[in-house]
């Protein structure tokens, strides 16, 4: 990503205080002609493989392998051409890392012969490269890619709340995967975090964390079981991601729809993998508590009421009772005199 300039308006003519380069990850699986980058001209494949590279080695080792890149336009093209390493990302996807990213597995053991590529209009051109598994390297699965690059297309300027100019720069690029398996033991394990839910609205939202903490690539699946009041025996599934490369943390998402506006109920989620499966649990419980506070304030000012009048009928009884009773005392005192 080209870092963005700042400027001022004060300070001379109106310059460019933006720079964005929209980076556009694009990997295809080809069979045949190259899927386009830019325009339908260009694309870049394995020249053995139908989709992407999948190579065992063992540590220590090296193999060397071919892409093909195709341009399909009317001119020749010029595109930059490095490896890089894989990463899963927040929404569990696979992306690939910037060229100025630090590369740590595939994306510093690949070797190209150059990193500048010219392929002649209508052509396809071989490009070789070689893969060095360095010694001593963990046992488990490997991810990256092999990037073609175009140069940057120039945006044009525009004003933005008539005293920032904007320009946005497109630069396109387009990557073939390459899948490493190092030998050695497989480790496959995958832990989780807290499930935890958030009331948005009328729907309820379930967060699983989870983390591949083996060496082996995990699909994880994951689904919801919800039993309680009012609601009983209803199920959702969580977002499913593509994959979880080792190392690699998510979240997990599952949405119940239109819940009820209270609710005291179990969840459950029953977590799946290759690593086995595994479950986590929570209570739910919530409820308009702004309107019951309200319905009891209300309620404990009737009960009150209502005690008040109660003590002051029965007090107005015995003051009758004591008014009635006080003449007869009297009458009968005054007849014991005589």
């Amino acid at each position: 990503m080209t870092p963005p300039s700042f400027f001022s308006r004060g300070r001379g003519p109106v310059r460019m205080v933006l720079c964005l380069v929209l980076l556009v990850l694009a990997v295809f699986s080809t069979t045949g002609q190259a899927f386009a980058v830019d325009d339908g001209t260009v694309g870049i494949r394995p020249a053995h493989e139908s989709d992407f590279f999948h190579i065992s080695l063992y540590p220590g080792s090296a193999i060397d392998a071919e892409a093909v890149v195709a341009n399909h336009s009317q001119a020749p093209v010029t595109l930059l051409n490095y490896p890089v390493d894989g990463q899963t990302t927040p929404q569990g996807g696979f992306a690939l890392a910037a060229q100025t990213d630090p590369q740590k597995g595939i994306g510093a053991w690949v070797s190209l012969k150059t990193d500048h590529l010219t392929i002649p209009a209508n052509s396809e051109v071989k490009v070789p490269f070689r893969l060095t598994v360095p010694a001593g390297t963990p046992p488990g699965d490997y991810a990256g890619a092999l990037i073609i690059q175009s140069p940057p297309v120039q945006g044009k300027t525009s004003t933005v709340n008539g005293d920032t100019s904007v320009r946005i720069d497109v630069v396109q690029r387009q990557g073939v995967r390459i899948y490493l398996n190092v030998a050695g033991t497989a480790v496959k394990s995958l832990t989780h975090g807290d499930l935890s839910w958030q009331q948005n609205g009328s729907d309820l939202a379930l967060t699983l964390p989870v983390r591949n903490t083996g060496n082996t690539i995990l699909h994880p699946t994951a689904e919801l079981a919800l039993t309680g009041w009012p609601i009983s025996d209803t199920s959702v599934k969580f977002d499913t991601p593509e994959s979880l490369l080792p190392g690699s943390s998510i979240d997990l998402h599952a949405t119940v729809a239109q819940v009820p506006a209270a609710m005291n109920a179990d969840a459950q989620a029953r977590l799946e993998s290759e690593a086995g499966s595994d479950q986590a649990s929570t209570h739910i419980l919530y409820a308009p508590w702004l309107i019951l506070g309200i319905a009891l304030l209300v309620l404990a000012g009737i009960s009150y009421g209502v005690w008040r009048g109660l003590r002051l009928v029965r007090s107005a009884r015995a003051v009758l009772a004591q008014t009635q009773t006080a003449p007869e005392a009297v009458a009968g005192r005054h007849r014991q005199d005589a």
